[in-house]
């Protein structure tokens, strides 16, 4: 039916002879299988994300005594990509807004999957964390997916695709127990003079080949109609248009629209890469957007620190919980910071070995942590037309402190897995909506640039958690969970100050 009202847009402005506005010509182009080919494209990245940011909490344990890695470093390798991504998410910004989304993506996870296998034939810790770190910087331009999105839909599907990328995380995070439970446990043991590979190591690469794959399956899609006007370049704009709506509408039907409202220009290509990066950063926080930019960064900051101080970490805690419920001979119930602490006196056994293993307890339970998630994630694109981002967003970060903070008081694995369940159901989809909020309220010249800020701020965040929690865990693990906790009820009520999204982005020259 959608398809259908596209047509009779479309034949009944079939003599347009006038430039029209770029909004209006995306609307004419139709809705259908270019779109949802789109959001699969788009959504597998995010997925391929997903492996890459999070398989390092299934490296920790499986890698330890290869590393010989204490809590500090096993914080330090969690923080490791973090820096990475805190350095790119700054740069790629520029790079997507100068050279375009989709270039941008294409090296990013390029990168991302190269370090990723390199990273899996490391013998020593300080190459694997470099390997990680650059895998990281790589990786942090992965959010220009969400422009890259957006700038192909109509106002009246962007806020429903966009919700809907929450979907294709939650699978990332249910498929990736799988793959670990599958390859980790084996105990297959390849050595020689110069290399060990073990099972952990061949799960790095199996997480590395999404992003290689999609990186190529990218190159055979079009870029950005929003970037290409807004770098003048006209022709190639109408072409990429015609692409679309030759998809949608499966004929060779000609596009009626000949000509476009060019935008004012606005390209600094032609600038050093260094001053380019720094006058697009004092452009926007100088323009009438700085304020929101603003409020942005500390939202991602916040949210970001409290989402990756935790979920990073539930695989260890996990496995804390499986040692002191097996050895433990202490009968009273105790809180999780007793248990966690505990875990650093050896079990009775004198001649105890350094243990890698995983209890296969741990993928269990990580997987029913994703799946905790899909409810969140259907609901969210059905209701979000209806209830709005902010709506959702704030309700997310609300669950989430809540979650959080009663983490202090658990006893058992089982209240463990349920309210890390929560956790991660309600504030990975807040973090989703975050990015949606930041792409839905900058303009196309801003868009790219603003949303890498935020998520640079974000990782900031992220590294500072996992720093905090490595310094903490052992001892005073109250502490991490009370940040974690304060920092998303001020992100619920930063998001509340902002505007409604869409209210912000109409500007004169009809692009957005």
């Amino acid at each position: 039916m959608e398809k259908d009202n596209s047509k009779e847009v479309i034949d009944n402005t079939s003599l347009l002879d006038h430039p029209v506005h770029l909004d209006k010509a995306i609307e004419m182009v139709g809705f259908g299988c270019f779109h949802y080919y789109i959001l699969f494209i788009c959504g597998s990245l995010y997925t391929a994300v997903a492996f890459s940011v999070t398989s390092v909490s299934f490296i920790i344990p499986s890698a330890q005594c290869d590393f010989k890695m204490t809590s500090s470093h096993k914080g330090l390798l969690n923080g490791a990509m973090m820096i990475g991504m805190l350095v790119g998410s700054f740069i790629w910004g520029y790079v997507a807004d100068t050279k375009g989304r989709r270039f941008t993506l294409i090296i990013c996870m390029l990168m991302d999957g190269f370090f990723n296998i390199l990273s899996s034939v490391s013998q020593v810790y300080p190459i694997f964390i470099f390997c990680r770190l650059l895998s990281g910087f790589g990786v942090s331009g992965s959010t220009t997916l969400f422009s890259y999105l957006v700038e192909f839909l109509n106002i009246k599907y962007r806020e429903k695709f966009l919700s809907w990328m929450e979907m294709f995380w939650t699978s990332g995070i249910i498929l990736l127990p799988c793959i670990a439970w599958v390859i980790i446990p084996q105990t297959f043991r390849i050595e020689n003079e110069y290399i060990l590979f073990k099972s952990w190591n061949l799960f790095v690469i199996m997480c590395s080949l999404p992003s290689i794959t999609l990186a190529f399956l990218l190159m055979k899609m079009p870029e950005s109609p929003k970037f290409l006007l807004a770098q003048g370049k006209h022709k190639e704009t109408i072409n990429c248009l015609k692409f679309v709506h030759r998809w949608n509408n499966n004929s060779n039907d000609k596009f009626p629209v000949t000509s476009i409202i060019m935008p004012s220009s606005n390209d600094k290509s032609n600038n050093g890469f260094f001053k380019g990066l720094y006058e697009s950063t004092i452009d926007l926080f100088t323009s009438k957007f700085k304020i929101i930019a603003i409020v942005t960064c500390v939202i991602h900051f916040c949210a970001t620190t409290s989402y990756y101080m935790l979920i990073l970490w539930f695989p260890e805690l996990m496995n804390r919980f499986r040692w002191y419920e097996t050895y433990s001979n202490i009968q009273n119930k105790t809180t999780m910071c007793e248990i966690v602490s505990m875990y650093i006196v050896e079990p009775e056994v004198k001649d105890v070995k350094c243990d890698d293993h995983i209890d296969h307890s741990v993928y269990m339970n990580i997987m029913i942590i994703g799946i905790a998630c899909i409810p969140t994630s259907l609901v969210v694109p059905l209701f979000i037309s209806k209830l709005g981002l902010r709506f959702f967003t704030v309700l997310s970060f609300f669950g989430s402190s809540i979650s959080a903070a009663w983490l202090y008081f658990i006893t058992s694995s089982m209240e463990n897995i349920i309210l890390s369940s929560i956790f991660e159901a309600f504030s990975s989809i807040g973090i989703s909506l975050t990015y949606c909020i930041t792409v839905e309220l900058f303009p196309t010249e801003y868009r790219g640039m603003a949303a890498s800020i935020g998520t640079m701020f974000g990782k900031i965040g992220a590294l500072l958690g996992n720093i905090l929690i490595g310094i903490f865990i052992d001892a005073h693990c109250i502490v991490p969970i009370f940040v974690s906790s304060s920092f998303l009820i001020i992100s619920a009520f930063l998001v509340i100050t902002l505007p409604k999204a869409g209210r912000t982005n109409i500007i004169t020259d009809g692009v957005i």
